[in-house]
């Protein structure tokens, strides 16, 4: 072989020696692993920028859907956390290739896809100071298999899911049975988390958002009741930084509970039955009165329930919660519920645990009030 035609070959084999290095680069995994700090770390290959991001407190994003997307693209936005969503199928695919996309009316946002942490096990995702539930009731067994891998001594969990759901959460993080107190020794705190938020998922890596956005949160159970007080602090300032929605922290989560019921029981629960969107429903003057009905109802049984956990009936739900409920509705437009589309879907709908229980302990409270009467 002559001198040329080796140097010919050499350059061929460099050429592709340097094309596969930049395609095994280029790849999403490759370029997710380096985000996840994994590559750097194994290599050493670590910068100040990266040094900042692993010291920022570290918030999960469990059911980065509709919701998980919404709140999660908020605080990323405030480039105070390290945001970490756990995703799956088409969603998490699209999401590493091609970044998140939250369109809303408060101002978009665009996590690029070299900036977004985007992982389809929470395996990889690490311990983390927060992490925030936002799953479909329907998926609450899946829980203790989810946040195992994330929780820590000093973490602390938030679920933004509907229902009365949170001493269920706590047993189900603790292994703990239905007949058991329930009682936190694997986590700091839980919280829960009341969204009135329109908002859908558009499609794969595309997250809507149409109108409202009001985020009530309250401590549901603290490891130490010496640092309760903390914990409340603790989540007041974790929304202090963001933008585009009211933050409001409620001391009593029977209440803030019972309040997020007064919406989701009758609009949820019509337009499954009616299969109609809430314009709809609010515009009728037959299912007008039915919500209204369904709310004095709803309310009768809140304020039950917040007097047999011990509370003074200054925190009592009524008229003014009722008439904000249907205001909101009002401005609404035509919003199809989370419900309705699950329906229209064939998908599971969230009625055992978002609406069974509360329902459920409707007749048990009338019951006790047609005794007092």
């Amino acid at each position: 072989m002559s001198t040329d035609t080796g140097n010919v070959m050499t350059i061929i084999l460099l050429t592709i020696l340097i094309s596969s290095i930049n395609s095994f680069v280029a790849s999403p995994l490759i370029k997710s692993l380096y985000r996840q700090h994994t590559i750097p770390l194994i290599f050493g290959l670590t910068n100040s920028d990266d040094e900042v991001a692993i010291d920022k407190p570290t918030i999960a994003i469990i059911g980065s859907g509709a919701v998980g997307c919404y709140y999660g693209a908020r605080l990323w936005e405030t480039n105070e956390y390290q945001i970490k969503f756990h995703m799956r199928g088409d969603h998490y695919t699209t999401s590493i290739e091609k970044g998140l996309m939250v369109t809303s009316v408060e101002g978009d946002i665009f996590i690029p896809p070299d900036e977004l942490l985007a992982y389809n096990r929470t395996e990889d995702i690490g311990k983390s100071d927060w992490v925030i539930v936002a799953l479909k009731s329907t998926g609450i067994g899946s829980i203790p298999e989810l946040l195992e891998p994330l929780l820590k001594e000093s973490s602390r969990v938030l679920a933004i899911m509907n229902g009365l759901v949170d001493e269920d959460i706590i047993r189900l993080i603790e292994g703990q049975g239905d007949d058991e107190e329930p009682f936190l020794t694997k986590c700091a705190a839980t919280y829960g988390g009341m969204a009135l938020l329109c908002s859908n998922k558009k499609g794969p890596g595309h997250v809507d958002h149409s109108y409202a956005g009001k985020l009530t949160a309250s401590l549901s159970k603290s490891s130490s009741i010496a640092d309760i007080g903390a914990h409340e602090r603790a989540m007041i300032d974790l929304w202090k930084p963001t933008r585009g929605f009211e933050f409001v922290y409620d001391p009593c989560l029977t209440r803030a509970r019972w309040s997020k019921n007064l919406w989701n029981l009758p609009f949820n629960g019509i337009s499954v039955a009616m299969n109609v969107t809430v314009d709809k429903i609010v515009q009728d003057e037959g299912l007008r009165r039915l919500s209204y009905k369904i709310m004095d109802e709803t309310l009768a049984v809140a304020n039950e329930d917040i007097n047999q956990r011990g509370f003074s009936d200054t925190g009592y739900l009524g008229e003014v919660e009722k008439e904000q409920m249907m205001a909101l509705s009002d401005a609404m437009g035509p919003y199809k519920t989370s419900t309705m589309l699950d329906f229209r879907n064939e998908r599971k709908m969230e009625v055992k645990v978002s609406q069974g229980k509360a329902s459920t302990m409707m007749g048990y409270v009338k019951d006790i009030l047609c005794v007092k009467s």
